[in-house]
């Protein structure tokens, strides 16, 4: 897993010496600039005057599994754009963590029996005494002769994005994603919540400590980590 902050909103013009928290003031007063030290940003979050907040935008570059990267995708209001392996035979496995089913809640696991890493074949970090390793030693090897074979098709001729069916859940992908500070906001808000995936969660919460080192002010005035924006 990575996330990287690559590309944010920069003020042009009369807005060009102004950071992002001081250009969404800036409209959110129809143009006139005053340096209030964020208190109008806040009463705006505190009021849910949310709209101000469509005026700045910051784009992640996300590295994930492809079924984690599917769950980021819901998000409408941030526009995605993810690498394509119809150009790429560039395979890459995600560790896959494997936790026990929760009892009673069917969004949700606990309790790690261990980890499956991919490089040159799998191992394995965790209890090889479980009742569930002889499947997990079964299906680590699955993947690796899936990989195997989709090199093999490649090799023989057959087009990437045929070939491409074959390959797991678990292939690496890389996602980036463009929204307006409100839309990442709404985005920290859902998937912060203890019901989604862990791995999503480990995702919003990068996303949110850097958006915290970009808008301090912002984020010092929400419980953001327990996705209590809105």
């Amino acid at each position: 897993m990575r996330v990287d902050l690559v590309s944010k909103t920069v003020g042009v013009g009369k807005y060009k010496d102004l950071n992002q928290e001081e250009i969404i003031a800036a409209i959110a007063r129809h143009g006139k600039i005053k340096n209030d030290n964020g208190k109008l940003v806040k009463y705006l979050m505190d009021n849910k005057h949310w709209s101000p907040l469509d005026m700045v935008n910051f784009t992640f570059e996300i590295e994930t599994s492809r079924s984690i990267g599917r769950q980021l995708l819901r998000h409408s209001s941030i526009k995605p754009q993810e690498h394509s392996t119809r150009y790429s035979d560039r395979v890459l496995i995600e560790p896959i963590e494997l936790r026990l089913e929760h009892p009673t809640n069917r969004q949700s696991s606990i309790d790690l029996v261990g980890t499956v890493f991919f490089d040159d074949g799998w191992s394995y970090i965790g209890d090889h005494n479980h009742k569930a390793y002889n499947a997990i030693a079964k299906a680590s090897d699955a993947v690796v002769r899936i990989e195997e074979a989709y090199f093999s098709m490649v090799e023989a001729g057959i087009a990437k994005e045929c070939a491409r069916e074959f390959l797991p859940l678990a292939l690496t992908t890389t996602i980036s994603m463009n929204g307006s500070l409100r839309s990442w906001l709404a985005f920290l808000n859902v998937r912060l919540e203890h019901h989604t995936q862990k791995e999503a969660r480990l995702i919003a919460k990068e996303i949110g400590e850097t958006l915290e080192k970009e808008k301090p002010k912002v984020f010092s005035t929400n419980d953001w980590k327990n996705g209590m924006f809105m």
